[in-house]
């Protein structure tokens, strides 16, 4: 029994320390561990804790210090150290002797088969998904495309790693940043991080490091520089507070300090996105961007610019980049044309994939709608006067014309029911609804797209053009989701969620707050309700369906009128291929179709004479052909071909997923996690829970709860989910539980021969040989047995029951352990052994 005062140890966490009953309370004790600098219950039964006493010979610590002490000898409640000093028994906390595994074994102290399985599974997983190389860029929630991997690949061969990204528009040049980004932190090569990136953009990069990789970065704005500043000092360096952070480029620009405080921090990776914005024409010192990143990058560390291939069409520009990232190659006396004219290589330092570099992608599919030259009027008219009427709150403009368009359905409604302001909302309503063909083909085209193959995102410049046809369509009988920026972020994710499910509406209805940072790749088809007068707003919506890893063409519906200025701006579009082909590297020429459009509808007459768009469109077309054409192409290194496809993606373990999910599961059932499967595909909630085993895990804080899954593609669809991939705080806490903690260290089994097989007593150690391990066997004859060390860890055990103190009570046990154990390697010491036995099969 107990007492209190009584000293112990943890069986299963020695990290405790040793510890001291400190009462012991009817069927349960109470225990210090001062250490730890814990006080833990248990129930008085447990197997968990073991009793330490003072030994002559044992060491002790001093209560109250930290010096380690040798005991003499002890007698009547007073201890003799070997020093000569006498203290009182009680101020000895004795420390636990370690015990070596292969000791444990042969005293016949094993743990559970289980724990034993689980942690040669955890280390099998460990190995599997190295995957040849590929490794931690496997844990990212993305789609895996080989042009990404062998980009991310080739750049982290490089030390340091020094990469212009230039690939086309629409290829996923930041996913392939955030793997490389994702690989020097997981491997330690990078710690502080800095993201630098245009305003609007840095949430979109926030969010995509956490919910794809599991990377925390911090968002320095100036709320955020404010209260390091209050809380630490105005001189206190932020880069110190916040090792991995993400400021937008206009920031940095305005607040020179920051640059200087990064330089002074020793930032270890650097990532510029949209690295276009930083010129430095001939002769200048550059721009206020250029100026602000370079003494950044100038640190000799880890630095990735993101760039489209606009800069294919600007080669003092691309050249300015290139000396960004290696100064010693591209000295300043020489020319980007003169290297170009030698035809020279440009060194492993940059990639550039083109769709035609990957095979190509669905095509664009241009589907105009010819529409008589009406007069559209009606619905701008309705428009301006919805936004001209007070708003309440987000819904307001919905209900109101709710009650219009019941209003519609019965004049009496009409004049019985409506206010003044509803009358003549209605009276707009109604002759936008019956004058617009836009608005009449679409109303029809909705009673016709119905189903999951039907799904069509739908653009539109204005908040109340959305409501008009939201309306129209619902008093049909169908179902529209919205997307727009009075939604909240949840409400948000919502309608998108909703929209996604097959069951779900097939129209999203949805004005620019959806054509940045969404991914709707899974619509059949973009309807332009109107045609903005911006290309690039243009490209921007088509862009939310036309991207890497779609599979169906991409239709695009748009209205051209029979003439007037809106068959011009049609005409000029298509000239220019907008609607046919993604218009990467032209967004200069673009930003001129802009100005030549708004120009023309400022200026012009009601009717357009093409020949006002010729020069904008002779300089489109001429740069579309250089950027096509451009030598640059032939002197990047290595380039990405589609051959290699096959092996690249040869390297990705198909069990992977698999076993992760086995390991995961089992293993934190075993830790006593609450675990439960939900539905939906290799869907679980594992919950690290005040019952757990695991008083400590790394990353994890104790009661925290996950949702998610073990699919890669689900949690590619279902960004609401967790993935329990490789860097999942659960799975990396996992994994260095089950290689450095307690559990599993020590077993027995038995496991059927093969035919013709003798029987076989053998020992098994297991060790670690950094990021891999390896097992060595040797049998009761003192024989090597790689055949069997290679049975046993190329797949789970499957074993026999065995009854272990039969076998740990013979008089002959702990001698055949020992005498197996020294013909182990010497040079390093097993973090596990097993002993086991081969049982011979018996023919039938």
């Amino acid at each position: 029994m107990w007492q209190p005062g009584d000293r112990v140890s943890h069986r299963f966490h020695a990290e405790l320390g040793p510890g001291r009953i400190a009462a012991v309370e009817g069927r349960s004790l109470r225990v210090e561990f001062p250490d730890a600098g814990q006080t833990l219950s248990f129930a008085a039964g447990t197997d968990a804790l073991v009793p330490l006493s003072v030994q002559p010979g044992g060491k002790a610590r001093l209560e109250g210090t930290s010096e380690i002490v040798v005991v003499e000898s002890c007698e009547a409640g007073l201890c003799r150290l070997v020093d000569g000093r006498d203290v009182s028994l009680d101020a000895l906390w004795p420390l636990p002797a370690e015990v070596s595994p292969v000791e444990r074994l042969a005293r016949g102290n094993v743990d559970g088969f289980e724990d034993f399985a689980n942690r040669l599974d955890g280390l099998r997983l460990q190995r599997i998904r190295q995957a040849g190389g590929l490794g931690s860029f496997l844990g990212g929630r993305i789609q895996l495309f080989p042009h990404q991997l062998y980009v991310a690949e080739r750049a982290c061969h490089s030390d340091p790693v020094r990469w212009l990204l230039a690939d086309e528009v629409g290829l996923g040049k930041t996913v392939e940043a955030c793997l490389i980004l994702n690989r020097l932190l997981h491997t330690g090569r990078a710690g502080r991080t800095l993201v630098v990136a245009p305003e609007t953009l840095v949430l979109q990069w926030l969010g995509e490091l956490w919910r794809k990789y599991h990377q925390v970065f911090v968002l320095l704005d100036d709320k955020r520089l404010s209260d390091v500043a209050k809380d630490h000092g105005e001189d206190f360096n932020p880069f110190d507070v916040h090792r991995r952070a993400i400021v937008g480029l206009e920031t940095l620009t305005r607040r020179r300090r920051l640059t200087e405080q990064a330089v002074a921090a020793g930032i270890d990776l650097l990532v510029v996105d949209e690295a276009h914005h930083l010129r430095r024409p001939k002769g200048h010192p550059g721009t206020e961007p250029y100026r602000a990143v370079a003494p950044i990058a100038a640190l000799g560390r880890h630095v990735l610019l993101l760039t489209a291939t606009p800069l294919e069409d600007d080669a003092h520009g691309f050249f300015r980049l290139l000396q960004l990232l290696r100064p010693e190659e591209f000295p300043e006396e020489e020319t980007f044309d003169e290297r170009l004219a030698r035809r020279e290589p440009l060194p492993p330092c940059t990639s550039s994939t083109r769709r035609l570099d990957i095979g190509g992608l669905p095509p664009r599919v241009p589907q105009p709608v010819a529409v008589p030259a009406a007069d559209w009027a009606p619905l701008d008219r309705l428009v301006r006067h919805l936004r001209a009427q007070p708003v309440e709150n987000a819904v307001a403009p919905r209900r109101k014309l709710d009650r219009v368009f019941r209003g519609l359905a019965s004049p009496a409604a009409l004049l019985a029911g409506l206010s003044r302001e509803e009358t003549e909302t209605a009276a707009l309503a109604a002759e936008a609804r019956d004058r617009d063909p836009r608005v009449r083909w679409l109303a029809e085209q909705a009673l016709r797209w119905i189903g999951p193959e039907e799904k069509t995102l739908v653009f539109v410049a204005h908040r109340e053009t959305l409501e008009v046809l939201k309306s129209v369509i619902e008093r049909q009988g169908r179902r529209a989701g919205i997307f727009h920026e009075d939604l909240t972020p949840e409400r948000r994710d919502i309608e998108v969620a909703q929209f996604r499910l097959p069951e779900g509406p097939s129209l999203l209805l949805s004005t620019e707050a959806g054509g940045e940072g969404r991914n709707f790749q899974f619509c059949r088809r973009l309807v332009l309700f109107d045609l903005p007068w911006n290309p690039g707003v243009v490209e921007q919506r088509i862009g939310r369906l036309d991207r890497i890893g779609r599979t169906i063409p991409t239709e695009i519906v748009y209205f051209r009128p029979e003439a007037g200025f809106g068959r011009a701006v049609a005409d000029l579009y298509e000239a220019i291929g907008l609607f046919r082909e993604p218009l990467g590297g032209l967004e200069r020429e673009l930003r001129h179709v802009a100005r030549a459009v708004e120009k023309a509808a400022v200026e012009g007459p009601a009717e357009i004479d093409p020949m006002v768009f010729r020069n904008v469109l002779l300089e489109a077309r001429t740069a579309h052909d250089r950027v096509q054409n451009a030598a640059f192409h032939e002197l990047h290194r290595d380039p990405y071909r589609p051959e290699l496809a096959a092996e690249i993606l040869s390297r990705v373990p198909p069990e992977l997923d698999a076993l992760n999910e086995s390991v995961v599961v089992r293993a934190a059932s075993r830790f006593g996690f609450e675990v439960e499967q939900q539905s939906g595909e290799r869907t679980w909630r594992i919950e690290f829970g005040y019952e757990a085993l695991v008083d400590h895990f790394p990353g994890v804080p104790l009661g925290t709860s996950f949702l998610g899954t073990f699919s890669r593609a689900r949690a590619v669809d279902e960004e609401t989910l967790d993935f329990f991939s490789s860097g999942h705080p659960l799975v990396e806490g996992i994994l260095i539980e089950l290689e450095e903690g307690p559990r599993g260290r020590v077993a027995l089994f038995q496991i059927p021969g093969n035919e013709g097989d003798e029987e076989v007593f053998a020992l098994m150690a297991v060790y670690s040989e950094g990021t891999d391990w390896r097992a060595v066997v040797v049998d009761a004859k003192g024989a090597l047995r790689p055949d069997l060390a290679d049975r046993l860890t190329r797949k789970p055990i499957v074993p026999e029951p065995v009854e272990v103190r039969k076998w740990t009570q013979q008089a002959s046990w702990s001698k055949a352990i020992r005498r197996m154990a020294d013909l182990l390697p010497k040079d390093a010491k097993p973090q596990a052994v097993a002993g086991f036995r081969v049982r011979r099969r018996v023919a039938n």
